[in-house]
């Protein structure tokens, strides 16, 4: 310490502040370059990797350089705090800097380039984005740690284990905080610049701690050295080049299994992150007070290298029951917002069992590694030397986890080899400080058989059971598939980006799934399976809608199936599939001569890339691309239906090319898919929409023009009638009943049910999405459009309800069921003849209920209960039947042979005939007067759907002023229940944008 210089009390304490402040903006840029790479390398366990390999290699560079220069500055501390103001100015421009970079290697460098080059571009280009932090970052350690160091003399380890745990501590709340607040609240670009600010303050804060310490003319000499010994320099950097090497497989690790249990969502990420660093952090706290009075750190370094890889084996064993306490949990919680919250806390916590004991004694390794060469004669150099050889160990551990270990060996003995590298390091280094003494060490081999012993009981004791890794517990609940009904894994590999299954079922049906999730599931004999008509129909609806296909392109393999399906037809001339993970092509496989063309039809080309890139660099552009990501809450998915994603597209379709988004309606709600589609339309001219079942939604969209009427020609081709055949899709006819509408009459829906767009640097449904899978919701009033209890899909989306015998009775899709039935019921009524349940709307009993109710004034005094009975006949019959028909069944109700109805009762007949007929104006008016006379409906239910006829009645008049008018007279004492909220909703939209049309 210089003469006539007091250092403050407070200089320690508020170091250690400024540094967890600084490990929080640092954390923050991790998680938000994860986001921004994820997007231009195409896949988030692509962008995981080479985020942390760049940061943690930038940090060994900056390390390495900091501890050379060190010597040469006077003040440390005013060097910092220069630092982090350089990080906050280059966090501030980076989203310009991204968008810049990769809009040009989109639009110039990939058509450019071989295709061996784009690969070393992509990668090349996405490491120099944060590159420059990350080295920067890399200086912030070694400098603050010497900074403290030259003025609070004796206190090494201390210092060491102190800032240690800060920086983890803040940078596991910065995992936290970037995802949970910063990223919904401002988005990506507003995350970067809030650690731009951060950085800002540590350095202004730095510099305060750096005027308060004084200027400093020479560093501290090295050490006393305590036990030096020749080489004892080069085995610590080698230890802490292992150290990081097998800390960051444990990390990749761990990740990939836990979210086999907990689901692949953002979410799940973060937290998992955040509790592997605050083991780190701990380990750093546990170590502080203590490393000091360690006559020998090296021999406490390797006794807690062996405790990390046992701990570590002991998570593998732990592990297995991880299935069991996430199906636990699912019965236990509400599936609510407030049970999301508690399922996060709790998969938090599970993280933190599995993690933490591990994570807890590398924390530890780092201080003890730094404190040894301190004291083996490394002076204050030593400090960035080993975190530059702890940072280079994990760059090599987190690429040879995600492109050797995990796909290779499997999660398992990847983590027993990391494991088997701590104990092989523990054991060397106890070694090491055992060899001078001439006595036998039974310590040191009680050690060594101990660990042979761990690894032994491991590889036996740890299942890793492909049964329960493949149930998907964080959906269905089930700690494992249900091998008593005959489900069986007949295919399991863990990939480079996901876990691949194939399951088989006792009913002859198989499914693939991916990180435990189905995403696809076929019938191998005469039954369809349940996805079917999804991967069916998402092939078939451009080949009957392009007139003259001759190339397409499939966003994802999935089981084969749609890129099957399209080879059927002889007019295409090339189909190319491009799917990031090489063991789905694999796994699918075994769904055999039912995707066959996919892998044997020499028009057939499966491309292993990320599809933005594989378009950007090739030239071809095709006259069908159809997209089949998985669901949106799987991270990194979101992207593939996003702003930039729909602006990007159009540029690789041929002109009058069909574009094809496949939309899941289960596990996500309304206002998300509304985001989907506003994203969509704002590139896309022209789209029909059509439900592929219950629980699908297909996009057909165009970019410079309308989408054409389908086209039967295509059907003559027995190959693809065939497949059509398997989901009851013969004819045109059974196509337009799954249609719902047009981009003309569905824009105003889609606006009513969301007026944000999901973007890539705004990624409202990866943020969202995890929550409604969670709770299990569903895009109801999508689902229930074409089933509501009014003709809106005739009236508002132009689509006349079909004949009964001219479409196949779907058991997939309710509305083709509804059409059947109605017709029964109509015929039934008709005939006024006994009627069975084959043939009713329900059953014997309902239908002869109604007649009794309707037909014979069963209730003359009190016409509430008739009315509602007829209201629930027209219900079940008027959007289902053709015009026609229903005109003939209401406008004269020879059925009802009652002829001393009620005037409600008469009046309420002459609203559902004028329905019928598409009377819009007497619709209105008969309502209207219904609703005005006090006591003539007294049943809630009944004003509600009165109410909807009469806003639809005045919009199929074309009184869209009117429209509002009953709203605003009527809205506020009838309140609609569900999806029928949505639907007046969209009469007012649609009215309201009739009325500005008529304005221009």
């Amino acid at each position: 310490m210089m003469e006539g210089v007091r250092t403050p009390r407070w200089l320690g304490p508020a170091a250690l502040v400024v540094f967890a402040l600084s490990g929080c903006s640092g954390l923050i840029y991790q998680s938000i370059w994860t986001q921004y790479l994820g997007l231009y390398l195409g896949h988030a366990a692509y962008a995981q990797s080479l985020v942390l390999a760049i940061f943690m290699g930038g940090m060994a560079i900056g390390a390495w350089w900091a501890s050379r220069r060190s010597l040469h500055w006077r003040n440390l501390l005013f060097t910092y705090a220069a630092v982090e103001l350089v990080i906050g100015v280059a966090a501030a421009v980076f989203h310009p800097v991204y968008a810049s970079v990769t809009s040009f290697a989109y639009a110039v460098a990939f058509p450019a380039l071989p295709a061996w080059a784009v690969q070393a571009f992509k990668w090349s280009s996405g490491a120099l984005l944060i590159l420059p932090q990350a080295v920067l970052l890399g200086t912030t350690f070694p400098l603050m740690t010497n900074g403290l160091m030259r003025r609070l003399r004796g206190h090494d380890g201390a210092i060491l284990g102190g800032l240690y745990f800060t920086n983890s501590i803040g940078a596991a709340a910065g995992a936290l905080l970037a995802t949970f607040v910063l990223l919904p609240a401002i988005g990506m670009p507003g995350a970067m610049r809030f650690g731009a600010v951060l950085n800002v303050v540590v350095a202004l804060a730095a510099f305060v701690l750096g005027r308060a310490a004084g200027a400093q003319d020479v560093p501290p000499s090295a050490a006393v050295e305590t036990g030096k010994r020749g080489g004892v320099p080069r085995l610590l950097l080698a230890a802490a080049f292992v150290t990081g090497a097998t800390s960051f497989v444990y990390e990749i690790g761990w990740v990939r299994m836990l979210s086999l249990a907990f689901g692949s969502t953002v979410h799940a990420f973060e937290l998992m992150l955040a509790a592997f660093i605050g083991g780190l952090a701990f380990g750093g706290l546990w170590i502080r007070r203590r490393i000091d009075g360690y006559a020998e750190p090296i021999r406490v370094g390797g006794i807690v290298q062996v405790l990390m890889g046992l701990a570590a084996l002991a998570s593998l064993i732990a592990y297995d029951h991880t299935f069991d306490w996430v199906a636990w949990l699912l019965e236990s919680l509400g599936r609510n917002d407030n049970g999301y919250v508690l399922y996060n806390i709790v998969t938090a916590s599970v993280s933190i069992v599995i993690m933490a004991p591990a994570a807890f004694f590398a924390g530890m390794t780092l201080p003890l590694f730094t404190l040894s060469l301190i004291r083996a004669g490394g002076g204050e150099a030593a400090v960035g030397r080993i975190y530059a050889a702890n940072t280079v160990g994990a760059i090599l551990g987190v690429f040879a986890a995600v492109h050797f270990l995990v796909p290779v060996l499997g999660l398992k003995l990847a983590m027993i080899v990391a494991a088997a590298g701590d104990l092989a390091l523990g054991v060397v280094l106890l070694r090491r400080w055992t060899a001078s003494s001439d006595r036998v060490d039974f310590a040191y081999l009680g050690t060594l058989a101990a660990s042979g012993l761990a690894l032994a009981a491991t590889l036996v004791l740890a299942r890793f059971d492909p049964g329960a890794m493949a149930s998907g517990v964080y959906r269905s609940g089930l700690a494992h598939i249900n091998e008593q009904a005959g489900e069986k894994v007949l295919y399991y590999r863990d990939g480079k980006t996901a876990s691949v299954a194939v399951i088989q079922s006792i009913d002859d049906k198989r499914a693939i799934k991916t990180n435990g999730k189905v995403d696809a599931g076929l019938g191998m004999g005469a039954e369809s399976g349940p996805d079917e008509s999804t991967m069916i129909l998402a092939a078939a609806a451009p080949l009957l809608l392009h007139p003259h296909p001759a190339n397409a392109a499939v966003i994802g393999f999935g089981s084969g199936l749609s890129t099957h399906t399209l080879l059927a037809d002889p007019r295409l001339q090339r189909v190319d599939t491009i799917e990031i993970e090489p063991a789905m092509i694999e796994g699918a496989r075994l769904f055999g001569k039912r995707v066959e063309r996919a892998y044997t039809d020499p028009r057939s080309h499966l491309h292993i890339e990320d599809a933005r890139t594989y378009f950007a660099a090739n030239h071809a552009r095709y006259d069908i691309i159809v997209a089949e990501p998985s669901n949106p809450w799987v991270s990194g998915v979101a992207s593939l239906f996003s702003t930039e994603f729909y602006t990007f597209v159009p540029r690789h379709l041929a002109p009058g090319g069909l574009f094809v988004q496949w939309v899941q309606l289960y596990e996500i709600n309304d206002e998300l898919v509304g985001t989907i589609i506003q994203a969509l339309s704002t590139q896309f001219r022209d789209y029909r929409v059509y439900l592929a079942n219950d629980a699908d939604m297909l996009i057909v969209a165009s970019a410079d023009g309308p989408v054409s009427d389908p086209n039967a020609a295509p059907l003559s081709n027995a190959a693809l009638r065939d497949e059509l055949a398997r989901v009851k899709l013969g004819t045109l006819e059974d196509l337009e009943a799954h249609a719902i509408g047009r981009r003309a009459s569905l824009d105003t829906f889609f606006i009513t049910l969301s007026r944000r767009a999901n973007s890539d640097f705004y990624p409202i449904l990866s943020l969202e999405a995890p929550r409604t899978r969670f709770t299990a919701e569903r895009a109801v009033a999508i689902k229930e459009m074409s089933t509501a209890d009014l003709p809106y899909r005739a009236i508002l989306a132009g689509l006349e309800a079909p004949e009964a015998s001219a479409i196949a009775d779907d058991a997939s899709l309710r509305y083709t069921g509804s059409v059947h039935r109605a017709a029964r019921l109509a015929e039934a009524l008709r005939l006024d003849a006994p009627v069975d349940a084959a043939d009713a709307a329900a059953s014997a009993a309902q239908v002869a209920y109604i007649r009794e109710a309707a037909a014979h004034c069963r209730n003359p005094d009190d016409p509430a209960i008739l009315m509602s009975d007829i209201a629930d006949v027209a219900a079940r019959t008027l959007p289902f039947l053709p015009a026609a028909e229903g005109k003939a069944l209401w406008s004269d109700p020879t059925w009802i042979h009652c002829k001393d109805q009620a005037p409600a009762v008469r009046e309420l007949l002459a609203v559902i005939a004028a329905l019928s007929a598409r009377d819009g104006a007497a619709v209105q008016r008969g309502a209207l007067e219904l609703l005005a006379r006090e006591g003539a409906v007294r049943a809630d239910g009944l004003r509600d759907w009165l109410l909807r006829a009469a806003m639809l009645g005045a919009y199929e008049s074309g009184d869209y002023e009117g429209v509002e008018r009953i709203e605003a007279s009527y809205g506020r004492s009838i309140e609609s229940q569900g999806s029928d909220r949505y639907y007046r909703a969209w009469m007012r939209n649609a009215a309201r944008m009739r009325v500005r049309e008529a304005g221009h």
